[in-house]
């Protein structure tokens, strides 16, 4: 995908393939100046998944954000690999990917950024997030930041915990059955992605999708 000067692309993929089957998809972005590029991934359902997004802001003032949400189960495994590389000043990107993983299921993110060493004033943030629901379930996560520009902005973080106990419990204590209860928390993590996807028929389809599942765990 190349987004010329003052462009703009949303890009939406959804993943909703065969429990046993496999996908490797690589996306290769280039950004050129005062250009948008917005992706959201969502993976809802694929045996085997890898992901590369490759993003490359060659202009200045050219803005990237990268939102994408995972949910394997059973034996499922989502591999999510992203690259973004500052090569010009003045460039912002904001990335935000959250994972849910019950049962045996296996989510690995391994998140890059790069700022090169022109690229002075560059603005860069990563966040990976994720709800393990069993014992059994499994993330694997690396963010990380390379910087060879001395006035910058950058910032990366990564968690990987339970729902929260506090929360649940406020919930249960309103009258919210444990099924509700965990459903809604679920949901309200997601969400922060969910709300990324500007198509309405688009973002309700995979609101549904999701609101089903949650109440069936």
């Amino acid at each position: 995908m190349y987004v010329g000067h003052d462009a703009n692309l949303k890009h939406y993929r959804i993943q909703n393939g065969n429990a046993n089957g496999a996908q490797v998809l690589t996306s290769e972005v280039f950004i050129e100046a005062n250009a948008n590029y917005i992706t959201n991934n969502i993976t809802l359902s694929g045996g085997w998944v890898r992901n590369n997004l490759n993003i490359s802001l060659n202009g200045q003032t050219g803005h990237a954000e990268l939102y994408g949400l995972y949910l394997p189960v059973a034996k499922q495994l989502v591999d999510n690999h992203t690259l973004v590389d500052h090569r010009v000043p003045n460039c912002t990107s904001n990335e935000l990917y959250k994972g849910i993983v019950d049962d045996e299921g296996v989510a690995i993110f391994n998140g890059k950024v790069f700022v090169r060493k022109d690229a002075q004033k560059t603005n860069a943030y990563q966040s990976n997030k994720n709800i393990l629901l069993t014992d059994t379930a499994t993330v694997n996560t690396k963010p990380q930041l390379e910087i060879y520009a001395d006035d910058v902005k950058c910032s990366h973080g990564s968690s990987t915990g339970q729902l929260d106990t506090d929360a649940l419990f406020y919930l249960r204590s309103r009258g919210i059955d444990q099924t509700n209860a965990k459903a809604l928390l679920m949901y309200a993590f997601a969400n922060d992605v969910i709300n990324h996807i500007e198509i309405e028929p688009l973002r309700e389809y995979v609101d549904k999708i999701i609101s089903q599942r949650f109440i069936n765990y």
